[in-house]
């Protein structure tokens, strides 16, 4: 017994790395917002660097949908381990990139190029990563597909922690100490990419991927329906994540919070995710016990109708308290909803099309709703003067996802009567 949970547990910690490495780099990426701006996008209104930052950020994640495509198709054809290896190499060159980068003082307009060639590397290898590892955990674990797929969430609350810690210590020390801050944080991220490449070279594709492989596929059509069905799906789950990114900057440019302080919140909020892991994997053991999606539907319903009155209470109270107190209740509300959802969407494709399914899925929908995050949260504020504008956003996509997941839900069903 031994063997095989020591096996598991290294598979587990090699198939989650990429994903905890995504966070980390996106994590950090947003924490240094300000810095960025001025280093790479030096412009006189700080609302046009923000803008550019955060735009820079956002397109990077429309690579996603290519890198979904190529790498996802290769993960079905060469192998989940291989997809994952590959990806791992190209996001740890982006990051470390942006570690070594000069700023456009130094090189001009070849330094915001040079970010966006670096975004875009890290978007295009992030499309087969997470279809190729979610994959890779949910064919070694039946039975326990979501549970397994569970510890991607994992993952990325260790990352966030790691990030909002790195950036806690660096933020405020590059003036005194005659560095930028930035570069030793991307330069930890480049590292710890290194060590997963190395974890990544002993794991193996499940048995299932090979049974399966030369079985037929499913119809095109029904293959597209699924991939804009799992875009849905990650919506409100997206939006919520990078939430958590842009806040840094929220509590700075609305609030008056320092980053600083803000940044002491984010890590406070990541121990106490960290705390809930257990709740966590045992709502996904029941998802796999009964594949009901009903927490997951209340789960979105409770953030929709929370987002106004959380933003609205920040306005009459803007302390960093409530920032936490912000942070913590969307962390509970959507604890049922994003505990099942990697291995909820994962189910919905066959095996044969889960990798670029998956792939394509989550890609578009971090896109969509995701990248695009922080640069609507800025605009929403600059264009209505409302500070409370960001919960629009959050209502818009609980929506879409509470529509989403009943389709999933119907889809799980008929692969279930067709034994697939």
């Amino acid at each position: 017994m031994r063997p095989l949970k020591l096996q598991r547990i290294r598979m587990i910690s090699a198939a989650s790395a990429g994903n905890a490495l995504e966070f980390y780099d996106f994590f950090i990426y947003g924490f240094f917002a300000l810095n960025l701006g001025k280093i790479f996008f030096p412009v006189q209104s700080q609302t046009s660097q923000l803008l550019l930052t955060f735009g820079t950020f956002g397109v990077s994640f429309f690579a996603r949908p290519v890198g979904a495509a190529i790498l996802g198709a290769y993960a079905d054809s060469r192998g989940r381990s291989a997809c994952m290896i590959l990806s791992i190499s190209i996001m740890t060159i982006a990051i470390l990139m942006l570690a070594v980068l000069p700023g456009y003082e130094h090189i001009g307009l070849l330094a915001p190029l040079g970010v966006l060639l670096a975004r875009l590397m890290q978007g295009f290898a992030l499309g087969g990563e997470f279809g190729s590892s979610t994959a890779l955990m949910i064919e070694h674990s039946a039975g326990m597909e979501t549970e397994a797929a569970a510890w991607q969430g994992v993952s990325q609350n260790l990352s966030g922690l790691l990030a909002a810690g790195i950036a806690w210590m660096l933020t405020g020390e590059g003036a005194a100490l005659g560095f930028q801050p930035f570069r030793i944080a991307f330069a930890v991220g480049a590292m710890g990419g290194i060590a997963a490449l190395l974890l990544r070279r002993r794991i193996e594709d499940a048995p299932l991927f090979f049974e399966q492989k030369e079985a037929p596929r499913q119809r095109p059509s029904v293959v597209l329906s699924n991939i804009v069905i799992a875009a849905g799906m990650v919506a409100i789950g997206t939006a919520q994540t990078y939430l958590v990114l842009y806040l840094p900057t929220y509590g700075k440019t609305e609030l008056g919070v320092q980053v600083k302080e803000t940044l002491a919140i984010v890590c406070l909020l990541y121990v106490v995710l960290l705390f809930l892991t257990p709740l966590r994997l045992a709502i996904a053991r029941r998802f796999d016990k009964s594949h009901s999606h009903s927490y997951m539907l209340y789960s979105c319903l409770a953030m929709a109708a929370m987002a106004y009155p959380a933003f609205y209470a920040l306005q009459v109270w803007p302390t960093s308290l409530a920032l936490f107190l912000l942070s913590l209740m969307f962390a509970f509300l959507g604890l049922p909803y994003n505990a099942p959802l990697n291995g909820f969407m994962g189910l919905v494709f066959l095996v044969k099309e889960r990798g670029i399914g998956l792939s394509m899925g989550y890609a578009l929908g971090i896109a969509i709703f995701g990248g695009a995050a922080p640069f609507i949260f800025t605009y929403l504020i600059s264009a209505t003067g409302d500070p409370r504008s960001p919960a629009m956003y959050l209502i818009i996509t609980s929506i879409i996802t509470l529509m989403a997941l009943s389709v999933a839900k119907w889809r799980l069903q008929q692969n279930k009567i067709q034994g697939r």
